[in-house]
């Protein structure tokens, strides 16, 4: 088990390279473990977590996919870090998103505070990457009680509160009524008298559409055919026209739908669904 390590998946490295890689990337010379072609899934073929520090030198800007980084990032120990390079020219630059890896791979991957690698490493091409991995886990857990429960403690009283919320006998209750005068009472009657006299509704005298009979009656109790209606025959006639969904100029004085706004004739709800793609 190695703490320091140094891989790549090219057949050899340079001794230049590798001390000057060592010297730029903080890793112990005396311990350094140089790893040379490294399978295309990134298996170091060490323990997981058991990496301090990690160099990645790849011979080619694909090799750092983010199936290997995730290998690599499961090789390094929490809180240890990890440098990704392309082997090359110093003077070289690697393209923005192609490599050493692009940041948002590295982020996916598991690591966290990237930044540029420091220094500059003769044999390694400039755009290097430095990465650190954090010290939690996948699936770690903390209570959020801040200290422990007593077992068996007693619980706390609470008499004084439940006397504070508890009605007696002797306790006056105010009648919701006493709180309206009669203007209030009158204000709904004036509003249902002012809509009977517009025509609104079914009110002293047949709606102006009427479909229910009550108009004929009505033409012929003023032409002395008929006698005058009561009021219990009045509320004999029932709407039947169908038309209660256009809205209120179609509805009765005591239709349910009174008051609500225009709706889809019945049996011909749909519901329309958006199915363009966010994307």
């Amino acid at each position: 088990m190695a703490s320091h390590v140094l891989a790549t998946d090219a057949r050899s490295l340079p001794a230049s390279v590798v001390s000057a890689a060592a010297a730029a990337y903080g890793l112990d010379p005396e311990v350094v473990l140089v790893l040379t072609r490294v399978a295309a899934d990134g298996n170091l073929g060490e323990p997981a977590g058991s990496v301090a520090k990690l160099v990645s030198l790849a011979s080619s800007p694909g090799f750092h996919t983010p199936a290997v980084l995730a290998a690599l990032h499961e090789a390094v120990m929490p809180g240890g870090e990890i440098v990704v390079g392309v082997l090359g020219a110093a003077t070289s630059s690697v393209p923005v998103g192609s490599a050493p890896a692009a940041e948002k791979d590295l982020l996916v991957a598991g690591f966290a505070d990237l930044r540029a690698a420091a220094g500059d490493v003769a044999g390694v091409a400039n755009g290097a990457l430095a990465a650190s991995k954090p010290t939690w886990t996948a699936g770690a857990s903390f209570s959020l009680k801040s200290r422990r429960l007593k077992e068996n403690a007693a619980p706390p009283n609470n008499d004084g509160a439940a006397k504070a919320w508890k009605l007696g006998d002797d306790d006056d209750l105010v009648d919701e009524d006493d709180l309206l005068d009669d203007a209030d009472f009158r204000s709904g009657a004036d509003a249902a008298s002012k809509a009977r006299d517009a025509g609104e509704g079914c009110g002293p005298k047949a709606c102006k559409n009427c479909s229910c009979g009550r108009a004929e009656a009505e033409a012929e109790e003023e032409a002395g055919k008929r006698a005058a209606m009561t009021e219990e025959k009045k509320e004999e006639f029932k709407s039947s026209c169908g038309n209660c969904y256009l809205g209120d100029a179609y509805r009765c004085a005591g239709c349910p739908m009174l008051g609500q706004p225009a709706q889809a004739p019945p049996g011909s709800t749909t519901v329309k669904l958006d199915l363009t793609s966010d994307i």
